[in-house]
């Protein structure tokens, strides 16, 4: 009923590598088909909502008008001391419109809203002193010349980090030829400098319209794109440049990071391996390859990949995250320990205190293991996971209401985190509180109609409540996500027996049984619903004993995670049943109630 592990913020690497995002996803976005993923020569840009709740349309993405806003008030804009200043002409009154491009030329669609240009008021003679001169008198200048005149002095600025000149300088060179990429592109460099990435997009969408041969562009936009987390943006900016120019390898990696974000690990593999084979010794490359066969579940090849990537570059913590997280899934928590030790040291961050919590959770140390999640929401206090993981601690130790208070939490937000209301659902069904049990699981229904615990946790309410033919169709439908897991079987046998339908109520029992036999199922993710069954499924096939044992180690499960009116009914069926009342001394110790595991 615990998920272990959830996906967070991938590592994100760059052209220069960026390090300040390494694993953890909150809330992955949903799936998109890649390949709908149009070129950014048939489509327009689009604002995207944010991350870890990056709930994207399903609708292609695609770019939309913008124009660069200019704010007096804005620092950028306030005039830098200059000497001698000398009055600028005004540009012509043609420059002040945006010129309209031939259909010829143009990279959009003719169904598509054609970008906006800057909406620009022709500065006055003192406001156009802040950059530098140009003589304008010459008799040969056109409007074009000086505006690369002014891109010149731009570039300048640029470089050596006078960014309020730079962007002037730019500013009057698009006024001067408002159809000039390259002031576009210098004044999207400028913004980007800044960090005022939504007027960067915005400059880099006109520098593509004015000169859409520019496959630069296309990868600066993306690069842009892959900071405002705007992936399927990304994607049609890589799949243009690539269907243009298979071997640029900068658009190749950019690509591959972009997919991992989205989730299409396969996808990601072919671009990561090509990019391997071109630099083998890119320890950065074998990471993300070990990311995706990570959360492929390819583990073992997920470690050497990550082995590979650390013997390159020993110690980068980000590296040693990831390790840290494939150890923990194979069950090596000392190994995973270690790992997340030396992240921490080197790189604290929420995520990585909220995977070693998992990781002392699983020894069993929770007082560790609440240590690092309220260490992680110190760092973050809108870390959903920590959240999500406190309420895991809290249940394992019977405090419900601090459980119920954390699964609140996660769920504030984010209302669709389909794990915390199934296990806020427990919390719940534990308290004898049916109708909102059954309210959280239709809400995980609706948002995922493959949700094994929805229908599961459903079934047995509605058994408990009478509802038989309703149970039969949610515990059918749970069997089918989950055939391995004895417990629905044993509970669809026993709504059948209560019908009155031995066949098929035998038929459950013994396929269930089978599936113990043959070692299918872990006897450590049991909890008290399927003890309940299982004994009484075991006394109807006439092995009392077992089924005694049974029926009391769910009633220690039962008080274990503070169930009273369970651990009664438990307690009640041993008597009713004619078997001797009686309490194992110590519960079982369950590293994990995860749902993915049963």
């Amino acid at each position: 009923m615990s998920q272990s592990h959830s996906s967070a913020n991938s590592p994100e690497f760059a052209t220069q590598y960026d390090y300040s995002d390494i694993l953890g996803i909150s809330s992955p976005p949903p799936e998109q088909d890649v390949s709908s993923v149009k070129s950014p020569s048939n489509t327009q840009s689009a604002a995207m909502r944010d991350p870890w709740s990056s709930d994207l349309s399903g609708e292609p993405l695609v770019p939309v008008s913008r124009s660069i806003s200019f704010d007096p008030a804005d620092p950028w804009e306030s005039d830098p001391p200059v000497q001698q200043p000398q009055p600028q002409p005004q540009p012509p009154a043609k420059a002040n419109t945006a010129a309209k491009r031939s259909p010829a030329s143009a990279p959009t669609a003719s169904k598509q809203q054609q970008v906006q240009q800057p909406q620009i008021q022709s500065p006055p003679a003192e406001s156009s002193a802040k950059a530098a001169a140009v003589d304008t008198n010459a008799p040969s200048l056109t409007g074009r010349d000086l505006a690369l005149k002014y891109c010149e002095r731009g570039k300048k600025s640029l470089e050596a980090k006078d960014y309020a000149q730079a962007r002037s300088s730019y500013k009057i060179a698009i006024e001067w030829h408002p159809q000039l990429a390259i002031a576009h592109s210098g004044m999207a460099e400028v913004c980007h400098e800044i960090q005022d990435y939504e007027n960067a997009l915005s400059a880099w969408d006109l520098a593509i319209q004015y000169d859409p041969t520019q496959l630069d562009y296309y990868y600066q936009r993306a690069l842009v794109n892959k900071i405002l987390k705007n992936y399927y943006q990304v994607l049609a900016d890589c799949r243009y440049i690539l269907e243009r120019d298979a071997n640029r390898a900068s658009a190749r990696w950019l690509n591959a990071v972009a997919l991992v974000k989205v989730e299409h690990y396969q996808l990601a593999l072919e671009s990561l391996d090509l990019h391997i084979a071109d630099y083998p010794q890119d320890p950065n490359g074998y990471c993300y390859r070990g990311i995706c066969y990570e959360r492929l579940e390819q583990l073992p090849q997920a470690l050497a990949n990550l082995e590979l990537a650390i013997s390159l570059q020993p110690g980068q913590p980000v590296f040693h995250h990831a390790r840290g997280r494939t150890r923990q899934k194979l069950g090596d928590f000392a190994g995973a320990l270690a790992d997340f030790n030396l992240t921490i040291a080197r790189k604290p961050q929420a995520a990585v205190y909220d995977d070693r919590a998992e990781a002392h959770r699983c020894l069993g140390d929770r007082v560790a293991a609440l240590a690092d999640d309220d260490r992680a929401i110190e760092l973050n206090p809108r870390f959903i996971n920590a959240y999500f993981r406190r309420g895991l601690i809290y249940t394992e130790l019977g405090d419900l209401e601090l459980a119920l208070k954390n699964y609140n939490l996660a769920i504030d937000l984010d209302p669709q985190h389909p794990n915390a209301l199934i296990q806020r659902s427990w919390i719940y069904f534990r308290q004898h509180d049916y109708p909102r049990t059954k309210r959280d699981c239709q809400t995980v229904k609706a948002l995922d109609q493959y949700n094994f615990w929805a229908n599961y946790l459903v079934g047995v309410v509605d058994s408990l409540s009478g509802l038989q033919h309703s149970a039969i169709k949610n515990f059918s439908r749970a069997i089918e996500l989950a055939p391995n897991y004895v417990s629905a079987r044993y509970h669809r046998g026993l709504v059948y027996h209560e019908l009155g339908d031995t066949t098929r109520a035998m038929s459950d029992f013994n396929h269930a049984r089978s599936i113990q036999d043959r070692r299918l199922e872990r006897m450590v993710d049991r909890d008290e619903t399927g003890f309940y069954a299982e004994g009484l499924a075991l006394y109807h096939l006439g092995q009392s004993e077992a089924a005694r044992t049974v029926l009391i180690l769910g009633a220690l499960s039962a008080k274990r995670f503070n169930n009273p009116s369970f651990h009664q009914l438990l307690q009640s069926k041993i008597e009713d049943l004619g078997m001797a009342s009686g309490e194992l001394t110590r519960p079982s110790n369950s590293c994990s109630l995860n749902p993915e595991d049963r």
